[in-house]
């Protein structure tokens, strides 16, 4: 059977085990199913996940120009206590900013190989956790904003790291 497509974060659906699945334009691909088998991958090109063009990507599967325009690839995405909503002031599109930095947070601790202390939108647990690789991961405060769920996280980042050794998960 041949797949042909973009990759892209690959969807998640709970349950023991976690189902993973590539999701393509017009079809599906449960990974679990490939577990043990011998697969080839063929890169074919770059395509850049907002603009679509076949330019060489620079971070987050954007090309540069996107990357450094684009509202969901502004530094707050990745520093959560950079966040400037909740004051009415833009990064780069404030309506989009208020939409998805005004909604509650949650700060959590996970633990995957090592424990990590992490923040996620309330709608993304417990997603985000399976993302990580976490085998348990427990909320500690929930609160109204991101920002506040980064000054939360920066504070925690003293006594637990906010980083994943996604190498070894792949042991």
């Amino acid at each position: 059977m041949q797949y042909e497509g973009v990759l892209t974060k690959m969807q998640t659906e709970s349950g023991n085990p976690v189902q993973y699945y590539l999701v393509f334009e017009n079809s599906f691909l449960n990974v679990n199913q490939l577990l043990g088998k011998e697969m080839e991958i063929v890169f074919m090109g770059f395509s850049c996940l907002n603009c679509t063009k076949k330019k060489k990507i620079y971070r987050m599967g954007y090309c540069y120009d996107c990357f450094y325009a684009i509202p969901s690839a502004g530094d707050w995405i990745m520093r959560p206590e950079l966040s400037t909503a909740h004051l009415g002031v833009a990064d780069r599109d404030l309506a989009f900013e208020e939409r998805v930095q005004l909604q509650p947070h949650i700060v959590y601790l996970a633990s995957s190989n090592d424990m990590k202390v992490g923040v996620t939108r309330g709608t993304q647990v417990p997603t985000r956790w399976i993302d990580q690789g976490a085998s348990q991961a427990i909320p500690i405060i929930q609160v109204p904003n991101r920002y506040l769920a980064g000054i939360t996280e920066v504070a925690l980042k003293a006594h637990f790291s906010d980083k994943i050794n996604w190498k070894r998960m792949l042991l």
